[in-house]
């Protein structure tokens, strides 16, 4: 019974290893997400382009500039500028290179 178990064992270990160096070290191809996961250049120029009260509105405007394939952020802005005048609530930047794209799309876009 001993034997029949080691063999048993040593058949799993020598399949399991067989698969291993099977593969050549190539890991199997896993399908590409629909979301870019793309680090954004923090010392590149980004240009605010549009500015709103609703947090909602900018959502779907950046939701819009992201199938347009153009890199945004949405920021809070402050309270108050220098002057004490009260700013409004968002804002929505791109990189200086995408700004005539993003007001393209955004003067499309219906209000």
């Amino acid at each position: 019974m001993r034997i029949l178990f080691y063999l048993v064992v040593l058949g799993i270990i020598i399949f399991l290893l067989r698969e291993i160096f099977a593969r050549d070290g190539k890991r199997p191809k896993l399908p590409k997400s629909p979301f870019r996961f793309k680090k954004k250049n923090i010392r590149e120029m980004w240009v605010q382009v549009y500015d709103t009260d609703s947090l909602e509105e900018a959502q779907a405007l950046q939701a819009r500039l992201e199938e347009e394939e153009l890199d945004c952020f949405i920021y809070e802005q402050g309270r108050k500028d220098i002057h004490g005048n009260p700013l409004k609530g968002f804002g929505i930047a791109v990189p200086r290179t995408s700004v005539s794209h993003a007001q393209k799309v955004i003067s499309r876009m219906p209000t």
